[in-house]
């Protein structure tokens, strides 16, 4: 459930030590079947702000990047809460996965709704629906340039990182095979009020191209057939999910096995993605708390366990920079960093006290980072009155230890840290940790407060 999902709820987690390996599986993907898509971002709204914003100068814009920002910020929010209480797990893991493997920013928060339900929408498919869809999104054809690539002048940016990020990776194209896909890319647009994909004739390069060793009158499309023809799409799509899912060093003959049939089954996701969960070799110590939660995912997984219902739900916002990982805002169009570069000697203590501090709805006094182009001072403006970095968490703590069931102190801390620890359960006896507390409520608070500061709860 840490992998193909964002952990379990302490319910669950319990629970399902009494549950069938398979039978955990297909529910993943049986509630996984029809995702429910991020509605909150009104596209009409977003386009009068941003109208409104051209116009403007000085601080009136300011205002209405403020305005957009808001919603940016409530769109954060809403899939935040998928993530922490939607059913579908499975469908969500795969959206963030992707997320990441499609990293795209835009300062339109519709844009940014669109990709990311294009995504989820598609995120249990065929690979290649997956990536025409994302390809052929507003944002992605906006953020990679591609409405500047036109047949007098073209622009390779969008077809170099289709190649290089997210199918073939380096080394399996050259310089001229760029500059040809580009060309055939040519004319790839979107219409403006409807958000629709666009092919503009007009600006399309018909002329002979030779890409991968083959000539013809190619078009996007057929770029997108011949990379996909190529095996090397499927092992570098295999490396990166290995990578995700299963551990951050990579078994390559395992990828390779994988990666030929994900070739072999016409880049059926959901096909690759049940072998992973259903096989043997995925449960085996090597790959037992193999992988180091993002912030994202230990961010989702604390308040999934947790149940938690955030009364000031900025804070989230304000808890993933302080984190270094913020939903639809990727560093860079490679995404976010892996594994250990999450992890310095500052973002550990934080992420380590992070359980603690939401459970007691502590104040945050971590100072927040700029990104390269992100100025915390507009975007938090609200800090400076006490409100972002105060947390505001209520735990419903009966309804979390109703379904422990122990007899002694002893015994109900081994029950939490098996639920709550990839690693497998903590004995008390060797704990060195005195229980706080006299009901029980109290002291399923004392415990999982403490055991969310091991380092081991960092890794899933």
């Amino acid at each position: 459930m840490n992998r193909a999902g964002f952990g379990c709820v302490l319910e669950e987690a319990i629970a399902g030590q009494s549950k069938s390996r398979e039978k955990i599986i297909k529910q993943l993907f049986t509630e996984s079947s029809e995702p429910t898509e991020l509605s909150m971002v009104k596209r009409l709204e977003v386009e009068d702000i941003m109208d409104d914003m051209r116009q403007a100068s000085g601080d009136s814009k300011k205002d209405y990047r403020k305005m957009l920002y808001d919603i940016g910020r409530t769109m954060n929010g809403e899939w935040l809460r998928k993530m922490m209480t939607d059913k579908a797990q499975l469908a969500e893991k795969m959206t963030f996965f992707w997320h990441g493997h499609f990293a795209c920013r835009d300062d339109n928060p519709a844009l940014l709704q669109l990709l990311n339900n294009v995504i989820r929408n598609n995120s249990l498919g065929k690979f290649k629906d997956l990536l025409i869809a994302v390809s052929q999104s507003p944002a992605m054809l906006k953020f990679l340039n591609n409405e500047q690539n036109k047949k007098n002048a073209p622009n390779e940016n969008f077809a170099r990182e289709v190649m290089e990020l997210f199918t073939l990776g380096r080394a399996n194209y050259t310089e001229k095979d760029v500059k040809e896909a580009a060309r055939a890319f040519t004319g790839w647009t979107f219409e403006r009020i409807t958000l629709n994909f666009r092919f503009n004739q007009n600006q399309h390069d018909f002329g002979e191209k030779e890409f991968l060793g083959k000539k013809g009158n190619f078009e996007g499309g057929d770029i997108i057939d011949m990379i996909l023809y190529k095996e090397e799409c499927a092992q570098f799509i295999t490396g990166k999910i290995y990578q995700f899912f299963v551990n951050e060093v990579r078994d390559e003959e395992r990828i390779k096995s994988l990666a030929e049939k994900f070739y072999a089954n016409d880049y059926d996701i959901p096909t690759l993605m049940y072998e992973i969960f259903s096989s043997d070799w995925f449960y085996e110590e090597k790959n037992i708390a193999a992988k180091i939660k993002s912030p994202v995912e230990l961010l989702v997984n604390i308040s999934r366990l947790l149940s938690v219902d955030y009364g000031n739900e900025e804070t989230l916002v304000y808890i993933q920079k302080l984190l270094g990982q913020t939903l639809f805002m990727p560093p860079n169009v490679a995404g976010w960093p892996v594994g250990k570069r999450w992890i310095d000697s500052t973002s550990l203590i934080f992420r380590m006290s992070l359980g603690k501090k939401i459970i007691e709805s502590a104040e945050l006094n971590e100072r927040l980072k700029a990104d390269d182009d992100t100025d915390p001072n507009m975007l938090f403006q609200k800090q400076k009155k006490g409100k972002l970095n105060e947390i505001d968490a209520k735990i419903n703590w009966e309804v979390l230890s109703k379904p422990v069931n122990a007899s002694s102190d002893g015994e109900l801390f081994n029950c939490l840290s098996t639920a709550l620890l990839s690693t497998g359960n903590v004995n008390y006896s060797n704990a060195g940790f005195t229980i706080q507390g006299e009901t029980k409520e109290q002291k399923v608070k004392s415990i999982v407060a403490h055991i969310m500061s091991y380092p081991e709860f960092q890794l899933c």
